[in-house]
């Protein structure tokens, strides 16, 4: 912008200079007598004569100035060579470097895009081809070591891309096709962090950032690829149904057995409804014809004891005895503020036991009756209609009645 400026200062002088020596380019002056006046004719040519060295000056001024004013933009970084030789560098700002000695040669200290395009190998030899973007930018302070050693930033691009294909293949061979194509994601971090390392700070650039944006492999592994993703989905839908047939099948197999136990479970709480049906007919026929009938019970009492402020367990005991009296069924729970416990007495009934004793006048015998007035009175709560079979003695009528 500083050059433009001046430029356009110096042309308007010179061109102003140039009207004046126009119009003063008469060397006389006639009087009205028509006599020349020959005095103010050298006065004019005086006056030509030191607007042309003016006007010569503006000139050589306009060439050397305004080319002399140098401007670094932001984003960009120039490195100056006096006659040739390195001699410092220049960051964003406007500078005075007179231009017949002086040169400037400009580098771009945003970040760069690089599109890289290259063919590589898998450790298994399929060929791909690989599309990759990497992202730089130059060290401001390393411009004078890229001038001295790359001459241009083309130089450098290009030792760039070298270091990125190299590394970019060395990382690819290492893993198989179908492991490249599964793990994708994970080898492009490893690409970028490979590349990093080889840059280091031997190139004066900082990577930052790599992107696999495609890779390529040939037709034939593709399709072969393809194939055998369609073979694993059919495998997979074979598995899946031979397992949800399985599963079917242990599923009505455990629902059988399930029925099964539940049947034998049923069968098992009748028959012991039915056992305790029987022995209370027994027990109360024995009291209803005289025997004594003694009874006894077996009761299960825990006790539960845990910290009342933590409700941490320190004892759980439970224990099984023989009572002559029926005991009360339930839970009971105290607080002891002193020892900071809760105790819980859970008291239930197991079992209760009959004793039918023998006497004189109530022997095995007679209980033998009342257990076949039993019998027969399960036979009338399941008769089926059908008359029992009686048969005629001399002395008694005998009624049989059929058991299961």
């Amino acid at each position: 912008m500083i050059r433009t400026i001046l430029f356009l200062v110096l042309t308007v002088i010179n061109v102003t200079l140039c009207i004046l020596i126009v119009k003063n380019t008469q060397h006389g002056t006639k009087t009205k007598g028509g006599v020349i006046d020959v005095t103010k004719g050298e006065r004019k040519k005086g006056k030509i004569r030191n607007l042309s060295i003016g006007m010569i000056a503006s000139v050589l001024v306009m060439i050397l100035i305004p080319g002399s004013f140098h401007q670094v933009e932001a984003g960009e970084v120039a490195v100056v060579k006096r006659l040739g030789k390195v001699v410092g560098t220049r960051y964003p700002g406007t500078y005075f470097d007179f231009y017949f000695t002086n040169s400037y040669t400009y580098f771009d200290t945003t970040v760069q895009k690089l599109d890289i395009r290259t063919s590589s190998y898998s450790s298994d030899a399929q060929t791909m081809e690989i599309s990759l973007t990497v992202q730089y930018k130059i060290d401001p302070s390393k411009a004078e070591n890229i001038l001295t050693e790359y001459t241009s930033m083309e130089s450098l691009e290009a030792r760039v891309e070298k270091v990125t294909d190299d590394k970019t293949k060395a990382v690819l061979s290492k893993y198989t096709a179908m492991k490249i194509i599964e793990t994708r994601a994970s080898i492009s971090p490893e690409v970028e962090e490979t590349i990093k390392a080889a840059m280091g700070d031997q190139y004066y650039v900082t990577i930052t950032a790599v992107n696999l944006t495609n890779i390529d492999f040939t037709a034939e592994f593709e399709k072969s690829v393809e194939d055998k993703v369609i073979a694993e989905q059919q495998k997979e839908a074979a598995i899946t149904k031979a397992e949800q047939e399985l599963e079917v099948a242990k599923l009505t197999a455990q629902a059988k057995i399930e029925a099964a136990r539940g049947d034998a479970e049923s069968q098992k709480i009748i028959a012991s409804a039915s056992a305790k049906a029987m022995a209370i007919k027994i027990v109360e026929l024995a009291k209803s014809t005289g025997f004594t009938v003694n009874e006894t019970y077996v009761q299960s009492v825990n006790t539960n004891v845990v910290a009342a402020d933590t409700k941490e367990l320190i004892s759980d005991v439970t224990k099984e005895t023989e009572t002559d009296v029926k005991p009360d069924e339930g839970v009971i729970v105290t607080k002891d503020l002193d020892k900071n416990e809760i105790t819980t007495v859970t008291t239930q009934l197991i079992s209760t036991n009959y004793s039918i004793e023998y006497d004189e006048s109530h022997t095995k015998d007679d209980l033998k009756i009342v257990l076949d007035f039993v019998q027969y009175l399960e036979y009338l709560e399941k008769w089926d209609g059908v008359l029992p079979k009686v048969v005629s003695g001399e002395n008694a009528v005998d009624i049989i009645i059929p058991t299961e």
